[in-house]
Parts: structure tokens; C-alpha cells; sequence
């Protein structure tokens, strides 16, 4: 990425022309350079919340969930910030991100419990903006998140497809990669009663699958 980094310290460069050449260079779409890094909690959570509208009940459970996952916006760990990629993921972890849709669609509980590592709480366990995890919205523990989507929008991208060929067209919408799994899989888990109710539950299913923690 030479060229990239003498046209970014070339004062003459127009920035508007980089972002250009970036977005219509042939590498920035090659299969190699998508879909492979893990998001953070905030990207997916961020990104669950805007690809499904929805209002939380009790907004406190976005920072618990924040805390479950290991990253609370404005506390980082230090000046270079969180670590990422794998350090993400642990056995409890990659359990909450691949269970966090079905608890913002339905009444499952948020039955989990922050660590209290203060190595893992960035050393700001006595801060009282952190507090809170011990005290009110630890209180919401074992109790739904309790999430009103605003599903209306989502549902009219698939107005127009096909019902045999609406699991493929949500993954195509979701998914940053191939999935690894057949699509009966998603389809044995999806609520057959109407369109609309087979959009709603593919869609969570496919959220909860290893393939949409890639961005």
C-alpha cells in the first residue's frame, strides 16, 4: 500500500480524490480484504441496532451489554485502545454476541454477569461511571432486555423477492461472507406462518450465526 501512503502525505493530494481511489481500487473488494475481522461489541451491537430499528425498554442493559462483551465506549484500556480481533472472543463472549439478537427479538433473559476483573475493566473498577454495573443495572440481570424493533422498513427490502429465495437474499444483506452452513439449517428455525414472520425470524437466526461477528 506504498502508492496509498505517499498520495496520503502528498499535501497536494485531494483527500476527496484518495477516498476515491481507495473505494474503486480492485484490492479494497478482493475476497481476501472482506469479512475477515471480527467486529467489535460496539460495531455489532451498533450494527444489529441500525439494520433493526428498535427502542430498549430499559437502556441500561446496552451499557451491561457493553461491560458482558469487554467494551465500554469511552474506556478504552489505554491510549492505543482495545486490542481487538481475537481478544475478543472467549468461550463466554462468543456465546453473548451469538445470542445478543435473540435477546433484543424476544423475552430471553440477560442472565449474565460482568466479570470483576479489574484488568479486563481497563483498572477503573472504583470509577463511578462504572459503577453502575454494580449497582442499578446489575439489577436488570436475569430480566429480559425487553427491545420494541421497528420492523416495518426491514421488511419492505423483501416485498418483491421470492420466498424460496428470501433466506439468500437476507444473507446476501447481512452477511460479509459465504456461509459455512446450508440454508435448511436457518430454514428448520424459522416460523413458516407468514412472510413476514419467516423475514423476522430467518433474519435473527442468521444474525446469530459465527458468519455475521465477520466484518
Amino acid at each position: 500500500m506504498q502508492w496509498l501512503a505517499d498520495r496520503f502525505y502528498n499535501s497536494d493530494y485531494n483527500i476527496s480524490k484518495l477516498m476515491e481511489d481507495i473505494f474503486t481500487s480492485d484490492w479494497f473488494y478482493d475476497e481476501k480484504n472482506i469479512g475477515v475481522r471480527i467486529k467489535s461489541p460496539i460495531e455489532l451491537i451498533a450494527g444489529i441496532r441500525r439494520m433493526l430499528p428498535m427502542k430498549l425498554q430499559n437502556e441500561e442493559s446496552h451499557l451491561l451489554g457493553q461491560i458482558v462483551l469487554w467494551q465500554v465506549l469511552f474506556y478504552p484500556p489505554n491510549v492505543a485502545g482495545w486490542p481487538g480481533g481475537k481478544n475478543w472472543i472467549d468461550s463466554s463472549t462468543l456465546m453473548m454476541r451469538m445470542r445478543l439478537p435473540q435477546m433484543f427479538n424476544d423475552t430471553d433473559e440477560f442472565n449474565v454477569k460482568p466479570k470483576a476483573d479489574d484488568d479486563q475493566m481497563m483498572g477503573r473498577m472504583d470509577d463511578e461511571k462504572i459503577k453502575v454495573y454494580k449497582g442499578k443495572a446489575m439489577g436488570k440481570i436475569g430480566k429480559p432486555i425487553n427491545a420494541e424493533i421497528s420492523w416495518s422498513n426491514y421488511l419492505k427490502n423483501f416485498d418483491s423477492v421470492k420466498k424460496d429465495q428470501l433466506i439468500n437474499t437476507i444473507q446476501n444483506s447481512l452477511l460479509q461472507i459465504k456461509p459455512g452452513y446450508n440454508e435448511n439449517v436457518i430454514q428448520s428455525y424459522t416460523d413458516n406462518d407468514s412472510k413476514e414472520n419467516f423475514v423476522k425470524t430467518a433474519t435473527i437466526q442468521i444474525m446469530s450465526t459465527p458468519e455475521y461477528q465477520m466484518c
